[in-house]
């Protein structure tokens, strides 16, 4: 049975890194932290619409395993899209994010939202402690869109893993199949690759989806597209922008693009782990 498990793992791990080089070959790079830093205030107006509604589902998927007196590592926490509804209904949320765009507009996000019991730490994944001490050790350890950019993923999954005292969360988009975005789709997506990775490593997720519904101004979804472009496809060009300023304008209502998301929220308790025989 042990052997079975290890066969399953080197498959879906060989997998994730296939992704990531299909991936890789189709776009001109993985995006930087310059590249979020531009994002970072489109990004959060998008993210605040709807009253956070894309974190307050999150919460929602989580509220049986978390208590008042919980406390959160929110890491790739960016303009406090989890920090900001989860802060309102915890006891303590720490915000990792390395973009220093990102966690100036968080810090903005937070003072407006009223909420103090929040810290930020402009970081890496990679440059958080290796071997934690007991204080940076969360009832929560929760990651969204971000793993995706690493090569090699279990090892940031077990690094999670040593700062929880209770569950991990990994939050993965489900892709609409019917209309790929920019970067288009795998044939095996990263949610079903990491909840495999997770089941073949003795892990028993949880998973609930979630559709959560996200508006901008016309103006600031044609921004959008364009940085996009020129990030995942080539340089922007005059008829590239026509294409994308007519079809952001066809869909829009009343002057708003209204974007509709599903995410996988794939929930895990370390101390459950079966371990191989």
């Amino acid at each position: 049975m042990a052997r079975q498990r290890e066969v399953d793992f080197s498959f879906w791990n060989e997998q994730w890194k296939q992704n990531y080089i299909e991936r890789e070959q189709r776009i001109r790079s993985n995006p930087l932290i310059d590249y979020w830093d531009k994002r970072a205030r489109d990004f959060s107006l998008m993210r605040k619409s709807n009253d956070y509604d894309f974190g307050r589902k999150v919460y929602a998927a989580l509220s049986g395993v978390l208590h008042p007196d919980a406390t959160m590592l929110d890491i790739g926490a960016g303009p406090g899209s989890f920090t900001v509804p989860f802060a309102q209904k915890i006891k303590f949320v720490t915000a990792v994010e390395p973009s220093k765009g990102m966690a100036d507009v968080l810090r903005e996000n937070v003072k407006e939202a009223g909420v103090e019991n929040i810290t930020v730490i402009e970081a890496l994944l990679e440059d958080l402690p290796q071997d934690p001490s007991h204080d940076f050790q969360f009832d929560l350890v929760a990651i969204s869109l971000v793993l995706w950019m690493f090569p090699d993923v279990w090892p940031r999954i077990l690094q999670m893993e040593r700062y929880a005292k209770g569950s991990c969360v990994i939050v993965a988009g489900i892709p609409d199949w019917k209309n790929p975005g920019v970067t288009g789709n795998t044939d095996v997506e990263e949610f079903q690759v990491l909840y495999n990775m997770l089941i073949s490593q003795g892990r028993f997720p949880h998973v609930d989806i979630i559709d959560y519904k996200c508006e901008r101004t016309v103006a600031d979804e044609i921004a959008c597209r364009e940085l996009m472009y020129e990030q995942y496809e080539q340089d922007l060009t005059l008829e590239a922008e026509e294409n994308i300023r007519r079809e952001v304008v066809a869909g829009a209502k009343d002057g708003m693009c209204l974007i509709a998301s599903r995410s996988a929220v794939i929930r895990w308790d370390p101390r459950e782990v079966v371990l191989k025989d």
